[in-house]
């Protein structure tokens, strides 16, 4: 009996061993973001915070840059949105009053993340923001969105990615995007506009515009005179 309770102690002790990690590293990461967000880079910021950040970027070395993606993804579980959206705030994403996201959020570059009081983040959504992405107030972005302003140059002869503020994505107010629709790097999505469902935009979209297909091309437009606002709160647990 008492072999059984060890190891079902163990057991459990390693089932938390991860939020221990999570919470004794998430300080310096908060310095980390902070820093990225303001200066840049770390050689540009004050003694003081370059100090306090060295810890982090020795963990980050430890787990090849791979600290930040697996915490973020283990924060995209929390039953609370509250919670979640403290954290992205606290590691740099600059975050409107309002503002839902929902399970399973990824976010990548979140200390370059812009996003307006009033939007609301899907299921499963991808939002790359290391060349730099801005969404704008009253935004709804259903689940399984994909914005993805990375990738490599296949015209490179060294595969190389461009340089990280040649392609930001910039997403205007009140914009719906519908499920599984995927944006990809360097666009400009008008105020107003309409992405339909699993449509890939590749370009930029004129405001109050109904894109869908592959390549997004407009298929209608939407009326100018919108004037709704997101002030809800998301379901308690989610």
């Amino acid at each position: 009996m008492k072999t059984a309770i060890i190891i079902l102690t163990i057991l459990v002790s390693l089932l938390y061993l991860k939020w221990v990690l999570i919470i004794l590293v998430f300080p310096f990461q908060v310095i980390h973001g902070q820093i990225l967000k303001k200066w840049g880079k770390e050689q540009n910021a004050p003694l003081v915070y370059r100090v306090f950040d060295k810890p982090y970027q020795y963990w980050e070395k430890i787990f090849r840059k791979g600290w930040q993606r697996y915490m973020l993804f283990q924060v995209a579980l929390v039953p609370s949105h509250h919670i979640r959206r403290f954290i992205y705030k606290a590691l740099g994403a600059e975050i409107g009053k309002h503002v839902v996201f929902h399970f399973r959020t990824e976010i990548r570059g979140i200390h370059r993340l812009k996003i307006g009081s009033g939007t609301i983040i899907g299921d499963n959504t991808l939002l790359d923001a290391r060349r730099g992405l801005t969404i704008g107030e009253n935004v709804n972005i259903a689940s399984d969105v994909t914005i993805h302003p990375g990738g490599h140059d296949i015209r490179d002869p060294f595969f190389r990615a461009p340089a990280l503020d040649s392609s930001p994505v910039v997403i205007g107010d009140r914009v719906y995007i519908g499920a599984r629709a995927m944006i990809l790097n360097g666009v400009t999505i008008g105020v107003g506009s309409v992405l339909c469902a699993g449509c890939v935009v590749t370009k930029d979209v004129e405001p109050y515009a109904v894109v869908a297909g592959i390549p997004a091309r407009k298929v209608s437009e939407r009326p100018h005179d919108l004037r709704y606002e997101f002030k809800g709160r998301s379901q308690r647990l989610y």
